[in-house]
């Protein structure tokens, strides 16, 4: 089946990533609907995995694009400090710090922190507090991140409802028995869910 006012393209020479051929790949989307996808974006490229097919938006894309400098800092600071490397620097600071201050090793350093290590102390508290408001800008964009996944996640659910909706109603079904069927369906597994936590709940108070 030809689409017409898209542009041909055949693929490279070579093998794709899961070992089958261009030509294999042009058999296998052979069939109407899969060339209408791969035509969908103005070209048949055999290229089925396309967001531009579906007009749904790319979240890794959205994401970046949201990003800024600031962002970018926040995740690599505390990428570091959730890693071992981080671990291992601070116990060799601290190992360091404390035997020049308690005189184990004279290197002609004079004590500048005696026992109980004060200023030792005022540092990490320092660090502590910058690190934890590192933590939280990471964790407010990956909430963020995830708000923009569902929000993409509902589009595309939306998208394939109406298409749903649109070859149902084509083939005679009846959409309102549907609707009711759904939601007696949704209705049961609400009543299921509440009654499985309410058994779990009761040996519980019992024992």
């Amino acid at each position: 089946m030809e689409v017409s006012g898209v542009q041909r393209k055949t693929s490279g020479s070579g093998t794709h990533s899961n070992g089958d051929s261009p030509e294999a790949m042009q058999h296998i989307l052979d069939c109407p609907a899969c060339q209408a996808i791969d035509a969908a974006d103005g070209k048949i490229d055999g290229q089925v995995f396309n967001l531009d097919h579906w007009m749904l938006p790319s979240q890794t894309d959205r994401f970046v694009r949201l990003k800024k400098t600031q962002d970018n800092v926040a995740d690599r600071v505390t990428s570091f400090a959730g890693s071992l490397k981080f671990v291992y620097l601070h116990a060799m600071w601290f190992g360091i710090w404390i035997v020049l201050n308690i005189g184990l090793i004279h290197l002609g350093i004079k004590k500048f922190d005696k026992y109980p290590f004060g200023l030792l102390t005022m540092i990490v508290s320092l660090e502590a507090i910058f690190l934890a408001t590192f933590v939280m800008v990471s964790q407010n964009r990956q909430a963020k991140r995830s708000d923009l996944r569902a929000q993409i996640d509902f589009e595309s659910n939306l998208r394939s409802l109406i298409i749903i909706t649109h070859l149902a109603a084509k083939d005679g079904v009846d959409l309102q028995h549907v609707d009711q069927i759904v939601a007696l369906a949704i209705h049961q597994s609400h009543v299921l869910g509440d009654e499985t936590a309410t058994n779990s709940s009761e040996p519980s108070q019992n024992g």
